[in-house]
């Protein structure tokens, strides 16, 4: 199954993304083993500054429609950067 990055900046105050993190977290969970990784991006001051996830899908379509469902973006907390083909070389084993 091919794989996407999708990348989301944020618009909203770290109190707005910490009111919904629990939704936010339990929506890409909820998604099993197609979520590969995800992960916030932080400033220079570790603030919040959005978000990077690489999803497995069938389609561009449909990791689009997953990432304009998380709760994050529903809220306006995030905005969606891009979401793009993403072929992974190399994986570090656990």
């Amino acid at each position: 199954m091919p794989h996407f990055l999708i990348e989301y900046g944020q618009k909203g105050s770290d109190e707005d993304r910490e009111r919904h993190r629990a939704d936010h977290i339990a929506y890409r969970k909820g998604e099993g083993d197609r979520l590969v990784m995800a992960g916030a991006l932080l400033d220079e001051a570790g603030a919040g500054a959005g978000s990077v996830v690489l999803y497995e899908a069938d389609t561009l379509a449909e990791a689009t429609r997953f990432a304009e469902g998380d709760p994050m973006m529903i809220h306006n907390i995030f905005t969606l950067s891009s979401v793009r083909p993403f072929r992974v070389a190399a994986i570090k084993a656990p």
